[in-house]
């Protein structure tokens, strides 16, 4: 399904049902940060019979997806990620906060450019009302799901997405992004900001990082927030990781500038492990191997 088609899918059905949410009186509050036993609704917090507070984690496990929250990985002002289990083996859950509740960064930058396709949606957006947040939310979700699956397809180094790749299944899953779990039961693989490295171990990283960046630029894309952060060291190998802000460089007026910001911050958070590249040397090679002179 074309990219235009999916998010017209998604439209019709989420903010259709958002408009109906917003209108009743007996919502409850949004909350914040939570604890696994938040993610249920009974006594036993790893009983299969109890239902999920979330109503996207409880389709997700009556559709078979998810059959529990084993623990939390990492909780953050925009996300909390729990490891979950299911047919497939381990997952990654990242559960976006409610935006009326967490400090959400301006992603108009990294909005730039995007198809909307829906007067409504752009002019609620833009006027910042309930509607408008939850359809950016809701957009940014779905938007990470397509990126996910893209990459994916492509050969790169990311997590599986174990949602869709069909709008439907994407809509439904909420704010729930899920995906392979990169690490074993005991441990999640790290990420590069976190572990020390040998120097044949840095280089190497350094490289696979480098070829990852030029290799999403030759895509048409651009990260939008790339360093040792959101990327993972596992088994020798660096794995890619956060895309909701990702953008396309034909089509964010931005891109250029947040694709030299990126090579900038993966140079400055590789000095850690005793790389030290110029960025503007990094920016050159990039924009020459990804064909982007005319940019």
């Amino acid at each position: 399904m074309p990219l235009e088609a999916m998010l017209k899918y998604w439209q019709d059905e989420h903010y259709e049902s958002e408009e109906r949410f917003s209108k009743r009186q007996d919502r409850k509050k949004p909350k914040g940060r939570r604890s696994i036993t938040d993610l249920y609704v009974g006594e036993d917090a790893h009983s299969s019979a109890d239902q999920f507070a979330d109503s996207a984690l409880q389709l997700l496990f009556e559709r078979g997806i998810i059959k529990e929250i084993l623990g939390e990985l990492k909780s953050g002002k925009e996300a909390t990620v729990y490891l979950a289990d299911g047919p497939e083996g381990l997952m990654a859950a990242k559960i976006y906060s409610d935006m009326l509740v967490r400090s959400f960064r301006n992603d108009s930058m990294y909005r730039a450019g995007r198809f909307i396709g829906d007067d409504r949606i752009q002019k609620a957006i833009d006027q910042r009302t309930l509607n408008g947040i939850n359809a950016q939310q809701g957009l940014w979700v779905f938007h990470e799901y397509l990126q996910l699956w893209e990459l994916y397809r492509a050969g790169l180094k990311v997590p599986k997405p174990m949602v869709g790749p069909d709008a439907s299944d994407m809509v439904d899953a909420g704010r729930v992004v899920l995906m392979e779990f990169i690490g074993t039961r005991d441990a999640a693989a790290p990420r590069l900001s976190d572990v020390r490295l040998e120097s044949y171990e840095a280089e190497s990283a350094w490289q696979q990082s480098l070829e990852a960046l030029i290799q999403l630029a030759k895509m048409g894309k651009v990260h939008g927030d790339y360093s040792t952060y959101n990327l993972l060291w596992w088994q020798g190998e660096v794995i890619v990781i956060d895309f909701p802000q990702m953008g396309d460089i034909a089509e964010n007026p931005n891109a250029m500038m947040l694709l030299e910001r990126d090579v900038v911050s993966l140079c400055k958070t590789f000095k850690k492990h005793g790389i030290h590249e110029n960025p503007e040397g990094v920016f050159r090679e990039l924009r020459a191997r990804a064909l982007l002179s005319g940019f």
